[in-house]
């Protein structure tokens, strides 16, 4: 096992050369993933180990950069030793590491401060999954504050006709981008005239019940996608065909559109709606009101 400490990067790097064609070598740690508390297998990344240690010891004043470093590379010793290339550690399991290898070291005020730290991280997600009406927290949810979930869950989270929760920041996250997207989508240039000179197209009956999550972006594999329409989003898209081809904007007729949805022919503007997305949960851009209220809804 070899260990190495890279002084600008601040990183340090635990674990065996792989030898690698043209005889250089590749220090890889043994551990590659870690399971998160909501069931999800991420990546397994040690600066998150020592950002945490390196906060408990600011707030107690008891900062040092060697102490750190000793710290964090017991603790990866540790790990490495314990769950190898085989085994995939729960984070939970790797807190309770961090807090035996604080106290060996005698930091015992720095542990005290990461358990205290822990404690008061348990209590806020135990309090989000109640206002959410879930078992579970996830990336999204972390994100947000405890008031901004109380109010996600008061005005614009959709609810059942019991009044309980039928989706969380994420899914209303989604189901904002995917009815923004849609006003990319009909705009692109293979089938939008911008200069509204084509004929209007015969008006088409449609039964978005029909089409219903059967549509959507980011084909997968299997076919199926990573985000789906739901019948409300396709009433809205078939409204602004009828909008636009009244204007004689549209290239196509609605059925052809609907030919190209299936073939995929706008899979591009996945990368749109994850941008939408994305803005909402970086909060750097949130709609408004009326907005979150009604995409994607009745």
């Amino acid at each position: 096992m070899r260990c190495v400490y890279n002084q600008s990067n601040t990183i340090w790097v635990l674990g065996e050369y792989r030898e690698l064609e043209g005889g250089s070598r590749k220090l890889e740690f043994p551990v590659k993933k870690v399971i998160k508390r909501d069931g999800r297998v991420v990546d397994f990344d040690p600066s998150r180990i020592r950002e945490a240690i390196r906060k408990a010891m600011v707030h107690v004043n008891r900062y040092d950069e060697e102490s750190l470093r000793k710290v964090v590379n017991h603790v990866l010793e540790l790990i490495a030793e314990k769950y190898g290339a085989e085994k995939i550690p729960h984070g939970e399991e790797i807190q309770d590491i961090v807090e035996l290898s604080l106290v060996k070291f005698d930091l015992y005020e720095v542990a005290k401060a990461y358990i205290l730290y822990r404690k008061e991280r348990e209590k806020i997600r135990e309090e989000k999954k109640k206002i959410l009406e879930k078992d579970y927290v996830d990336e999204v949810d972390k994100a947000f504050s405890l008031n901004a979930l109380r109010l996600m869950a008061s005005r614009y989270l959709l609810k059942d006709e019991e009044g309980k929760l039928r989706e969380d920041p994420k899914h209303m996250f989604q189901r904002v981008a995917a009815l923004i997207v849609i006003s990319d989508m009909l705009h692109d240039p293979e089938i939008f005239d911008k200069n509204y000179g084509q004929r209007k197209h015969p008006h088409e009956d449609f039964s978005p019940d029909e089409y219903e999550e059967k549509l959507g972006l980011g084909r997968k594999p299997d076919g199926s996608y990573e985000v789906t329409w739901n019948r409300w989003h396709l009433e809205r898209m078939k409204a602004l065909y009828d909008e636009l081809n009244e204007e004689r904007a549209m290239k196509c007729s609605w059925s052809e559109l609907l030919k190209m949805l299936e073939d995929g022919k706008f899979e591009k503007y996945y990368r749109n709606f994850k941008e939408y997305y994305g803005l909402m949960v970086g909060k750097k851009f949130m709609p408004n009101s009326p907005t979150l209220f009604n995409a994607g809804t009745r």
